[in-house]
């Protein structure tokens, strides 16, 4: 009788604990995509708007809204203390003070580390999204970031 009710017991924790650990990851990868999306479109408009004729035309305005748009949703995907995290966002305030003319060359240098720091994080994400599958423990490899 205890033997079976243990086995339940233990069935149970260890269906809710997979079902945890499957929404978890499920939405890390999610997460991980929409960032990916959202970086590419901040980088690609920006080098788009600033390498184009639009000042002063219609679509500008909209371009920039956009823009304007990505930068907050970009930093509110982001974690206040991690390292990769922070750069991103310093970058993301950087980019838009880099859009004149003159400082060209320092533009393409930012997105281009817009890009590899995002890569970065992405890439210890996907670790963790990994890890939790498979040892499925959400604090394998953490660290309080």
């Amino acid at each position: 009788m205890f033997l079976g009710f243990w086995n339940t017991f233990q069935g149970y924790y260890a269906t809710r604990k997979a079902s945890f650990i499957n929404n978890v990851t499920s939405q890390r990868v999610k997460w991980i995509e929409q960032l990916r999306q959202d970086i590419s479109a901040f980088a690609g408009l920006t080098h788009t708007w600033c390498n184009s004729e639009l000042e002063g035309k219609p679509e500008e305005t909209e371009v920039l809204k956009e823009l304007d748009r990505l930068r907050h949703v970009i930093r509110l995907r982001l974690n206040p203390g991690g390292e990769h995290d922070k750069k991103i966002t310093a970058l993301i305030k950087l980019i838009p003070t880099l859009t004149h003319i003159s400082k060209r060359d320092e533009l393409h240098i930012a997105l281009e580390d817009l890009t590899s720091t995002t890569q970065q994080l992405l890439k210890e994400e996907w670790e963790k999204v990994k890890s939790e599958s498979k040892d499925g423990d959400l604090r394998t490899g953490r660290k309080c970031r």
